[in-house]
């Protein structure tokens, strides 16, 4: 199984290369705002929308014309694929089901102040390659890239954009999924909380470093001397650019945090069971607090990484009760917030409410996958004499029209 995934690099552009991913930048946002007011033109007319085949027909219908010589002079793969993100967006909106907005027009450049447009490049007959510690890119030339890491595969799509000051350029690629591991030897359920950002029932415990209290100070520091100056000013704009350098520094900090987590977390576990959390509704409570603990993305991370390895990442239920269940006999208690330890009413046992949790998420998990059919439990033949009999699971598939087993693996505990 193949796997899409993205891999970010830093750009190093001559002043004339940067003028040009500029003016790339500027003509893709031109495009999607034609192409958006085509189609609210359309809607009010006869309530009807454009989409990607209909929209790419426009474009190359227009390049003649005088008006519209600056989109003859872009990259016609990177203009449908602004059509494509349009369309996307269309369906998103009018889908039933869906939260997303009506898309808008993008803001230029006068209003802004910030060079933060973006475009994305299609490998089409290999245009896209790296040579000699450059890039190239149609219709740019070869860009210096600092190529920190090799590449996985062949290039499919390079989307470049100037963020928090630097270029940057995100390269997809697919990679190959490892085969799934015959033999599982631990499952670990995971407690993600305010005071530690993750909890393993097997006593694994990160901190959370908190970057943007670390440079709150600094981060006050500016936002006061924003407010002291004229709106518009070019000190206004040279302080805000220093704010948008500061946010950058922290989110890279939080995603690297986030990428040494997950892959710690991946490597010493073979299944991982993790809480479906709802960090939407959870940032109107705290916003600060979840984005700081960065929740939702050591989930997200730890599921790719864990279907490349083949290994095993389930989910237990949104409404399914972690907090305050005893790990010996499980008796249920209500906690506050503020109680972090708590003494079973049952059977009398001092329990760590965070590790509590972590182990009801790893016993809720395994449940699940034996109910679903993912896991069968099995007495292999080497334990049937043995005093201290171990958990071992047979985790089988079947194919599509097929009822033979595609895979069968075990797992131990």
């Amino acid at each position: 199984m193949k796997k899409t995934l993205r891999y970010n690099y830093r750009l190093n552009p001559t002043p004339e290369q940067e003028a040009k991913l500029i003016e790339f930048g500027a003509t893709a946002r031109g495009i999607w705002n034609l192409l958006l007011s085509e189609n609210m033109r359309r809607y009010e007319f006869d309530k009807t929308f454009l989409f990607y085949n209909d929209m790419a027909s426009l474009l190359k219908e227009i390049k003649p014309f005088e008006e519209f010589t600056w989109i003859k002079s872009f990259d016609s793969a990177a203009a449908q694929q602004v059509a494509r993100d349009l369309e996307t967006a269309l369906k998103n909106a009018i889908l039933k089901g869906r939260l997303q907005r009506f898309p808008k027009h993008k803001i230029s450049y006068k209003k802004k102040k910030l060079h933060n447009d973006s475009f994305r490049a299609v490998n089409n007959s290999n245009c896209i390659r790296i040579e000699d510690g450059t890039i190239s890119i149609p219709k740019v030339g070869k860009v210096p890239i600092i190529l920190h890491r090799e590449l996985a595969s062949k290039i499919k799509t390079v989307t470049v954009q100037f963020r928090h000051g630097k270029w940057e350029c995100s390269i997809t690629q697919e990679v190959e999924c490892k085969t799934a591991l015959r033999v599982l030897k631990t499952i670990t359920g995971f407690d993600i909380n305010s005071k530690q950002t993750v909890v393993g029932s097997n006593g694994y415990v990160a901190d959370n470093p908190k970057f943007l209290t670390q440079s709150k100070a600094k981060l006050n520091q500016l936002q006061r001397q924003l407010a002291r100056r004229n709106k518009g000013s070019n000190r206004w704009h040279k302080t805000r650019q220093r704010i948008n350098k500061l946010h950058g520094k922290i989110s890279r900090q939080r995603l690297d945090f986030a990428h040494q987590i997950s892959r710690q977390i991946t490597n010493e576990n073979d299944i991982l069971v993790f809480e479906d959390l709802n960090v939407k509704a959870m940032q109107k409570f705290n916003g600060s607090m979840v984005a700081d603990n960065v929740m939702a993305l050591i989930t997200q991370l730890s599921k790719y990484k864990a279907e490349l390895a083949g290994k095993l990442y389930h989910e237990i239920g949104r409404f399914e009760k972690s907090t305050g269940i005893c790990s010996e006999c499980g008796q249920h208690h209500v906690l506050t917030l503020n109680d972090r330890h708590f003494i079973c009413v049952a059977c009398g046992v001092h329990q760590n409410r965070d590790l509590s949790a972590a182990k009801s998420i790893a016993n809720t998990g395994e449940l699940d996958l034996i109910a679903a059919g993912i896991v069968a439990r099995v007495n292999p033949t080497s334990q049937r004499k043995a005093a201290n009999k171990m958990k071992v699971f047979e985790l089988s598939k079947f194919a599509v029209g097929s009822e033979k087993k595609r895979s069968s693996l075990a797992f131990i505990s």
